[in-house]
Order: C-alpha cells, then structure tokens, then sequence
C-alpha cells in the first residue's frame, strides 16, 4: 500500500485577522489555551491537545486556527470524519490566507482518504470519500500547484477511486447475477407448486369421481335388488293366483261329475 503523506502542520498564531476584533481578554484566553493544545501537540498528547482546541473554540468559535488544529488532533487520534468536519468548518472563514487554505485542503483530503480505507470491503465501500479526497486534493493544488506531497495524494486517491469503482460494478453485476438465480429458483419452486397443486386438485377431482361411480353402483345394485325382489313377488302371486284357479276348476269339474251320476240313477 502507497504511503499516504500527511504534511499535517499547525498553524502559527501570528498575523490573527479572525480575532482582531474579538475583546482582549478573549483574545488572550483564546491564544492562551490554542498554545496550550500546540504544546500538547507536539508532545503527541493529542487527546489533551484535543481538550485544549475545545475550550479555545468555546471561546471563540470564529477562530479557524483552533479548527484546523483541532482537526489535525482528531485526525492523529484517529477520528477521521471527525478531523474532516473540522478541516470544513476552518475553511467557512475568508480570513484564512492562500498558504493555509492549501494546507487544509490537503489534510481535508488526508482525513477523507483515511476514511474511505477504513470503509474499504471489496464491495464499493468508502468510494464517497475517496471522491471527495480527490476533490480536496485538486482544491489544495489550484492553491499550491507545486505541492509534490498533494500531487502524491492525489495519485493514489485517484487510483483507489478507480478500483473501488470497478469492485463496485463487479459486486452490482455479482448481486444482478445472484437476484436472477433467486428469481429463477423462485419460479422453479412456484412452478413446482403449481405442479403439485393441479396433481393434488386432479387427485381430489379422481376421487371425487370415484366417489360418485361408487354411490351411483350403489344405488343401481340396490334398485336391481329391489327389481328382482318385486320380480319374485310377482311371480309368487302369479303361481298362487294359478294354484286357487286350478283348485277352483277342479272343484267345479267334481261338481258336474257329482251331478251327472245322481241324474244316471
């Protein structure tokens, strides 16, 4: 990995235009407590050095001197959005001069760049950022165009901007290319309902019909039962309805037998 030139610098509190009008005493208790960050500074106390930024902020807002070097704590520290938001605020104030402009934007760049390597995950992330440092960058050198160390930055910034791009693209194609397999998986699966259903539906429909044939050879099993039974019925009364006939002419025949014998006499 490329090293990343930091050229992070405190500014001076010579020449301050941004408290010339700031009452004396807040003027003292401003510089006062920025020195006393720069001392911790220098000492890589950042974290006291950090402390002491704040109250001078607190003091006067308006200070960018305390900005910038506050954000130069942060960024040491770690705190790169942080030291970024820091960097931004120093350089909202006109008063700032060309050379210190330049610087800012070189470490705006510095912090934005950190950030975008902390969220680098092969997939697109910190692409923002490095956007941005790139952006930063190309403001410091319109400032400073001779600035090797910016140039440097820029360069790699501009390189990890590419690559982050095309891993994006790739994940974005990646995750096309999975959606599609889950999407096709999905129709398989409704298709395979879809089977299953219409095979359960038939299945009912076959059993209903089986249902319904058995019920209906019921019924017509029954009926012939019945047929056959009336059958009988009235084939029996037939055969008794002969039998008295039959009796009733053989009486009738021993009565004219009878009666001609008594006639004989």
């Amino acid at each position: 990995m490329k090293r990343i030139i930091t050229a992070i610098l405190l500014i001076a509190l010579i020449g301050n235009a941004s408290i010339a009008q700031t009452p004396k005493k807040v003027k003292k208790q401003v510089r006062t407590e920025t020195r006393t960050g720069n001392k911790s500074y220098n000492k890589k106390h950042y974290t006291d050095a950090e402390t002491a930024y704040r109250k001078a902020i607190a003091t006067d807002s308006t200070y960018y001197k305390s900005q910038y070097n506050l954000g130069n704590a942060l960024y040491r520290e770690g705190n790169y959005d942080r030291a970024a938001e820091r960097f931004d605020k120093a350089l909202q104030n006109p008063t700032m001069n060309k050379k210190e402009r330049s610087h800012t934007y070189h470490n705006l760049g510095n912090s934005q760049l950190q950030s975008g390597l902390k969220k680098r995950d092969g997939q697109g992330g910190g692409m923002n950022d490095f956007q941005k440092a790139v952006t930063s960058y190309k403001e410091s050198l319109k400032l400073n165009p001779k600035n090797k160390d910016t140039k440097y930055n820029l360069s790699y910034a501009q390189k990890l901007l590419a690559q982050t791009q095309q891993q994006q693209q790739q994940s974005q194609q990646k995750q096309g290319g999975n959606d599609n397999n889950q999407q096709q998986q999905q129709q398989q699966q409704n298709n395979q309902q879809g089977n299953q259903q219409q095979q359960q539906q038939q299945q009912q429909q076959q059993k209903n019909q089986d249902q319904q044939n058995k019920q209906q050879q019921q019924l017509k099993d029954l009926q012939k039962e019945q047929q056959k039974k009336e059958a009988e019925r009235l084939l029996n009364a037939v055969k008794n309805n002969e039998k008295n006939t039959l009796k009733e002419h053989q009486n009738a025949l021993e009565r004219k037998v009878d009666s001609r014998i008594e006639k004989d006499w």
